[in-house]
């Protein structure tokens, strides 16, 4: 099974969990233009605090983060959906709507995001 990943900030206790963005695992975080932007852009814009990749494991087996129980992450605000909308406003990113999976089950979805930076 494919080992996948959130960003944490221990600082100002938010998280980025990729959520209904096709990427999770570090290969498709790394490689992904979308995530990488989401990413790249976060790090930037929190020089100095406590960042750190943490395997999806820590959630299911309940290990810690540098002090950082599981309780505490789970509730670390995620911040995805607002860096999504900074990029976009900064024309890095364009929102091309969802893609539903099943007519059924609405929530199951994923983002159908582009990086336009190099476009320009």
């Amino acid at each position: 099974m494919s080992v996948g990943y959130y960003l944490i900030n221990k600082t100002k206790k938010e998280q980025i969990t990729f959520s209904h963005l096709p990427a999770d695992t570090a290969n498709e975080l790394t490689g992904n233009p979308v995530t990488s932007a989401i990413t790249t852009w976060y790090m930037l814009k929190n020089l100095g605090d406590e960042i750190s990749f943490i395997p999806d494991q820590y959630y299911e087996n309940e290990y810690s983060l540098k002090g950082a129980s599981l309780d505490e992450i789970s509730d670390y605000d995620d911040v995805t959906n607002l860096l999504i909308e900074d990029l976009i406003s900064l024309g890095i990113l364009k929102d091309n709507g969802i893609e539903n999976f099943f007519e059924d089950e609405p929530e199951v979805y994923m983002r159908r995001l582009e990086n336009i930076w190099m476009d320009k």
